[in-house]
């Protein structure tokens, strides 16, 4: 029985234990930004491995207890049910086709192996000879992928001697896929209507205007703007492979207190986790094991299927709290490569982490660098500027991302998606804000250096990719927001010339005195590469690179005219019909009907609350065709508009209404097809 047990684990080791470890060890950056420690990866390493055999072994000793024949056939059962794994997988390299004939297949296979096995003393002792599997493919996760790394000790990284001439408190702000033309008006400025604390922080600060990123992911590009090296994608964004950084240049000298997000540059002696902070180790295991399931269910099978399953192609972890993805959501690449995105506090809300944060700002006889990393304008999109929260949608645009997270569909889809990514700037504008305010109530802000960057900035044009650099999208993903602010500085300037990342560390060591310890990179003013990941990389002139961005800043201006946000909120194709009865029009009927997706509770609204979800309004339209336009009326009233788009067969819309167009308590919501244009619009009742 023992010999048994051990060819199940064999099997259990190569369906699923091989396939998730190998795309870990290729994906370490996954477990660095969820902050897991050794000992996490160690005991999930062996809890996967050895447990689920093991509980194999207990099962099949009942059995024999009861009946050696029913071990014997719980024993084939799950024999055939590893080998279809194991075939699905095959059959999934090989051919695309329904989930359905997949399975079938697979499973028939299994039934053969099981077959054999019963049969022949060949397939037992091929069995045999597999045998040392679960050690094998455990020995090659934890020593030989990169993941060794982070299990076995490495040299720790530590403060640089360096003197520090002109101390000042350091606050460093880093935004995420954050495209510099976001900011920005026609006129080449800060729009001051939109993005006040961005506009307010130009006034006394050097912006400058020309600044680009190194690469298009954060893992790579956090650590060059902590570090001022260009990325090596051979290192991880860790202390021990990237020793110097803003953490070991002012580590000697200054008290650090620091929220990272994806990387762990500073490192634990410098940057001691605070005390009652970050999840124990009970709940991290937790976390991963719940967060890998989804990994493994997408690893495992067919692309139908997986399709289902929350989309893992955003962040690094809290995969399963993805709430609500419509049938057809994918993850790019299918499960192939975890997301190179962030994780740390992915079930919280960045208004939480900035809060807890600014909380810690305040002026200390040693002189103190605070920095966080903040996870906005990142991807999902789920804010309105002034923070009020309308979804807890992780994937809602997925479908629409390729494999190489290119934007599909016809061009709407990305101007409604430029839609939400323009409110959720607005919201990381609403971040700054709470920040600056802190600095200025302590009395810092004027004899502090003050840093606000971003890593990388992202694409949000037809056919184009989100963050994979290509030169046709630099203008949105290499054009990074960075302001900085000297000690002491009262006048706003601005720099036009090519600034890369990589000069921030630098710059601030000269602000501060100090002589700079390392290497600075070059940064050639009439050239742009961006390195791509997990390699490669694009190249396109200053020059072009600038006129994709003003291009981008002009297509801003032309969906969203005016100032402030309003003509943002109520982008649609019926703007204009806004607030007029549902009365003032001719209604027809019809025979088609719209289902909201979920169904919202319209009996207890609060437009001031924290979480308005009923702004967000979503569903589909039996039988209509992608390009329509429909609108949302509210308690009689139009309060929204958009086009129906195709996602996998269904026309669905997606239609923001501001929370000031519903009214406390109980509101009516209702579904029209707009008919014709302007004066002579009608509209055609869909329900519900």
């Amino acid at each position: 029985m023992l010999i048994g047990a051990g060819h199940l684990a064999a099997l259990w080791a190569l369906a699923l234990v091989q396939p998730l470890f190998d795309l870990l060890g290729r994906n370490p950056d996954f477990f660095v930004a969820r902050g897991d420690t050794s000992g996490d990866i160690l005991a999930f390493s062996l809890l996967f491995t050895l447990v689920p055999p093991l509980a194999i072994l207990a099962l099949e000793a009942l059995a024999q207890w009861i009946s050696p024949r029913l071990r014997w056939g719980l024993h084939l059962v799950l024999l055939a049910l590893l080998v279809a794994v194991i075939a699905l997988q095959a059959l999934k390299g090989l051919a695309s086709g329904p989930a359905g004939v997949l399975i079938a297949a697979a499973a028939g296979l299994g039934a053969a192996g099981a077959l054999a096995y019963a049969r022949t003393r060949f397939a037992q002792s091929l069995m045999t000879v597999l045998l040392p599997a679960p050690l094998v493919v455990l020995a090659l996760f934890l020593v030989f992928s990169d993941v060794s790394k982070l299990v076995f000790p490495q040299e720790e990284a530590s403060a640089a001697s360096v003197e520090v001439r002109r101390p000042a408190p350091v606050v460093m702000v880093v935004f995420d896929e954050f495209p510099g033309g976001s900011l920005m008006s026609p006129d080449g400025r800060i729009d001051a209507s939109r993005f006040p604390n961005f506009a307010a922080l130009a006034r006394r600060s050097t912006w400058y205007r020309g600044a680009t990123t190194i690469a298009g992911f954060s893992s790579r590009a956090v650590p060059s703007v902590l570090s001022g090296r260009l990325p090596d994608a051979g290192e991880l964004p860790t202390s021990s492979d990237q020793p110097r950084s803003i953490f070991t240049l002012l580590g000697n000298r200054y008290r650090l207190r620091v929220m990272e997000n994806a990387t762990a540059l500073c490192p634990a002696d410098l940057c001691p986790q605070p005390e009652g902070q970050g999840a124990g180790p009970g709940d991290r295991l937790d976390s991963l094991f719940s967060d890998l399931r989804v990994v493994s269910g997408r690893l495992l099978l067919p692309d139908s299927m997986a399709d289902d399953l929350p989309d893992i192609s955003q962040t690094f972890g809290g995969f399963a709290a993805s709430d609500d993805a419509p049938p057809g959501v994918t993850g790019a690449g299918n499960g192939e490569q975890l997301a190179v995105g962030l994780a740390a506090g992915v079930t919280e809300d960045e208004s939480v982490r900035v809060a807890r944060f600014v909380s810690g700002i305040r002026p200390l006889r040693t002189p103190t660098l605070d920095l966080i990393h903040i996870e906005k304008p990142h991807y999902p999109w789920n804010h309105f500027p002034d923070g009020q929260r309308y979804s807890r949608l992780q994937s809602e645009w997925a479908s629409f991302l390729g494999g190489h997270s290119e934007w599909k569909g016809p061009r709407f889809i990305t101007d409604i998606a430029l839609q939400r990514h323009m409110l959720e700037a607005g919201y990381s504008d609403h971040l700054l804000g709470e920040i600056l305010r802190r600095i200025r109530r302590t009395g810092l802000f004027n004899r502090s250096a003050i840093i606000v960057a971003a890593d990388h900035g992202g694409a949000v044009m037809p056919g184009r990719p989100r963050r994979n650099p290509r030169p046709a999208n630099l203008g949105q993903v290499a054009s990074v927001p960075l302001f900085i602010k000297a000690p002491g500085q009262r006048a706003g300037r601005v720099v036009e010339r090519r600034t890369c990342t990589t000069d921030v560390l630098p710059d601030l060591a000269r602000l501060l005195g100090i002589r700079y310890p390392w290497p600075t990179q070059p940064c050639p003013p009439e050239t742009v590469t961006v390195a791509d990941e997990p390699s490669g990389e694009a190249t396109l002139s200053f020059s072009a690179l600038e006129r994709e961005r003003d291009q981008y800043v002009a297509r801003i201006a032309a969906l969203f005219p005016g100032e402030g946000w309003s003509s943002v909120i109520d982008f649609g194709p019926g703007r204009r019909l806004l607030g007029r009865p549902v009365s003032s029009f001719d209604v027809v009927g019809g025979t088609q009907a719209a289902t909201l997706d979920p169904p919202p509770d319209l009996n207890r609204i609060d437009p001031a609350a924290p979480e308005v979800p009923f702004s967000l309004i979503r569903g589909s339209v039996d039988g209509a065709r992608e390009g329509e336009a429909v609108a949302v009326a509210v308690n009689g009233a139009i309060a929204g508009s958009g086009l129906l788009f195709d996602q996998e067969g269904e026309s669905r819309f997606s239609i923001l209404a501001a929370p000031s167009r519903f009214r406390k308590g109980a509101n009516r919501v209702a579904i029209y097809r707009l008919l014709g244009r302007g004066p002579s619009t009608r509209l055609q009742s869909l329900g519900p």
